[in-house]
């Protein structure tokens, strides 16, 4: 884990825009525009947007100008339309303070500096951290803030690494903050879609949201119990396309 601080305070606040406007400018698969429209659909066309942005925005509006709102997203390098989300939220908040987590899906870090110097010049803190790691957790919750408002997880999608990242995350985001888990994939549409099937973690929630109680298959019983202790699961949202849930979950 390797944490690099912001040099400059963010400047790409619009307070004229709505998040779900700003993240199809970027071109964010987290908005809901015609994927037809954006540029990376014709090397990309089994790919979809999924309308996240309403939900966001639903349970973020009203800090949206507040000062210091704490943002941790964990996944923002996809190349398909590289650091979007990171600059979607610093267009969308007035005065956040964010920290977005990758490894560039292997690449050295050595040859990530450039782009780690963007986001930075931005007002992006970049940490350079495997999401399925223990260790990186650990040395991660010694460097950054533990009062984030929001988490957005949007990582490597496999069920392990989000379960593990909603355990970690407990120390991390405030009592009354929100912690979003996407691209869970519809046990009935999209199970064996993608390299990784997560199907079960959906299928796990779901089941939560008629039991009251969230027991993941990915945790030892001590995991499942913090979950308990720490969250609450809010709501399952369907995307457009009825391929991926998002999950919204509410610190005690």
């Amino acid at each position: 884990m390797k944490l690099f601080k912001k040099t400059k305070e963010g400047t790409l606040y619009n307070k004229d825009l709505s998040l779900t406007q700003i993240a199809n400018l970027l071109e964010s698969d987290k908005g809901d525009a015609d994927k037809m429209t954006l540029t990376w659909s014709k090397d990309y066309p089994s790919h979809h947007t999924w309308g996240y942005t309403v939900t966001y925005e639903k349970y973020m509006n009203q800090q949206r100008e507040l000062l210091n709102v704490k943002l941790l997203e964990i996944g923002i390098c996809d190349k398909r339309f590289p650091y979007a989300s990171s600059k979607m939220w610093m267009t969308y908040f007035e005065n956040l303070d964010l920290y977005s987590i990758d490894n560039f899906w292997g690449n050295y870090l050595k040859n990530k500096m450039s782009d780690i110097k963007f986001l930075n010049n931005i007002g992006v803190n970049f940490i350079y951290a495997d999401q399925g790691s223990f260790t990186d957790w650990d040395e991660m919750k010694k460097e950054i803030p533990n009062d984030f408002d929001f988490i957005v997880e949007d990582g490597s999608h496999w069920p392990n690494h989000m379960s593990i990242s909603l355990w970690k995350s407990k120390d991390l985001l405030k009592s009354g903050g929100f912690y979003f888990m996407e691209d869970l994939q519809n046990p009935i549409t999209a199970r064996g879609m993608f390299k990784y099937d997560n199907a079960l973690l959906t299928e796990n929630l779901i089941e939560s949201q008629k039991s009251n109680k969230i027991i993941l298959s990915f945790l030892n019983d001590q995991q499942n119990l913090d979950i308990n202790n720490n969250y609450q699961l809010c709501e399952m949202i369907l995307d457009k396309n009825k391929i991926n849930y998002l999950g919204v979950f509410k610190k005690k």
